[in-house]
């Protein structure tokens, strides 16, 4: 009779409503930690499918923000595609959690300082564009002002672009930081791509 009762939904509410509503809850706090085990793997594969496993949830609209710790210490990794997928996590979570994106800052820019990979010292900046967080714009000068003179036309591309994510931001930030003028200088670059991203960001 206890269990009966103990199985039985409350009155006005159908039967099975008050299980599934369990089993589900149970289910989703199950898979949020099997995520956590497995982005806390030392293999780096099994983090790489445990964050696409993250993102893909993210995708359909769970909500995996709890594990923003977990993912962002998968960045200190030498794997651009791991770190492709941290950003991707970061860069949606940011404002949700926005302290803990802070704590992400060191990791951006020691990867926008990156020596050896132009294609990751532009991710870094671009990410760090995207992240639409007041306090996250007093960060990314340094590396940006840095990027506009990279030796690789990929990063000061992507430094133009992110001059003008920036000024959506905080326009004032720019002009005084002298960011348009660097941009004007950038028309002369010698490769098209930039100068053209240049003119985009300047109209």
């Amino acid at each position: 009779l206890v269990m009966a009762a103990a199985a039985s939904p409350p009155a006005g509410m159908p039967p099975g409503k008050t299980t599934n509503r369990f089993f589900d809850a149970a289910g989703r706090r199950g898979e949020i930690q099997e995520f956590k085990e497995e982005l806390n793997n030392a293999s780096k594969e099994k983090k790489k499918e445990a964050l696409k496993k993250v993102i893909q949830a993210m995708t359909v609209g769970t909500d995996v923000s709890t594990l923003f710790a977990d993912v962002v210490n998968c960045m200190q990794t030498n794997s651009l595609d791991l770190k492709k997928l941290v950003y991707l996590y970061v860069i949606n979570y940011a404002k949700a959690q926005p302290d803990l994106a802070i704590l992400a800052i060191h990791s951006f820019r020691k990867d926008a300082n990156d020596p050896h990979n132009p294609l990751l010292r532009a991710l870094a900046v671009r990410t760090m564009g995207c992240i639409r967080l007041e306090q996250m714009t007093e960060y990314l000068l340094e590396p940006l002002r840095r990027s506009c003179k990279d030796p690789d036309a990929y990063v000061r591309k992507t430094a133009t672009i992110c001059i003008a994510k920036l000024f959506d931001i905080n326009p004032e930030l720019v002009e005084d930081q002298g960011f348009i003028d660097i941009l004007r200088d950038m028309l002369g670059d010698s490769n098209p791509m930039v100068v053209s991203n240049a003119v985009a960001s300047l109209c």
